[in-house]
This record gives C-alpha cells, structure tokens and sequence, in this order.
C-alpha cells in the first residue's frame, strides 16, 4: 500500500491558491458588479425614457391640386409604396407622395 507522505505537498503558498488564481478571481468579481451595474443602468433608462413620453408631433396635412377639371369625378384610387393611383372618369393620374407632386397624368380619348 502508499503512504499519503510520498505525494507533493503544496508548500510556501498562502491557502494552497497558485499565484495568478488571486488577479483571476478579483477579475470575475470586478466583471460581475460592471454587469450588475449596467442592468440597473438599462432599467433606470428605460423607465426614464417610459416617465418622460414626449407628445409626437402631428403632420400638418398638405394639399395640393390634382388638376381636376370642373364636373371629373374620381372613381378609385390605388396606392403602391410611394405613388398613388387616382383614376377618374377622364383618365388616370400618378401622384409621387415623396415629394407630394403629379407624377405623371394618362388622359383617356374615345
């Protein structure tokens, strides 16, 4: 049988910790409370920013003319993206909404 004398005894270290497990263990630490920290950080902004709602701004409304002849009625409308489709009984007219102008104006002939 062995004696437990032959294995090696740790000698000389303070509590039986290799050198570099002291700077490793106050580097967990130190990271923890920097991720505590920057929870309670997050949450206190977000209900920052839920106390302090401010009122979104209404868009004025713009107008502008289509050009529609006295007595043209409009039948339907149709809108892709930025463009809408205005279909009136004397034809069709493209509106750009981007920059809120006629586009394009298809006139029906019989």
């Amino acid at each position: 049988m062995s004696d437990n004398a032959d294995l090696p005894q740790d000698q000389g270290l303070p509590g039986g910790q290799p050198p570099g497990l002291k700077y490793l263990e106050w580097a967990v630490y130190s990271m923890g409370a920097l991720l505590v920290l920057m929870l309670i950080g997050l949450l206190g902004g977000v209900a920052w920013k839920i106390a302090h709602r401010g009122e979104v701004p209404l868009v004025p409304v713009q107008l502008f003319d289509l050009g529609l002849a006295a007595g043209e009625t409009v039948s339907a409308t149709a809108l892709d993206g930025d463009r809408l489709m205005v279909t009136t009984d004397r034809g069709i007219i493209l509106v750009d909404l981007r920059r809120n102008a006629v586009a394009a104006r298809i006139v029906f002939r019989a």
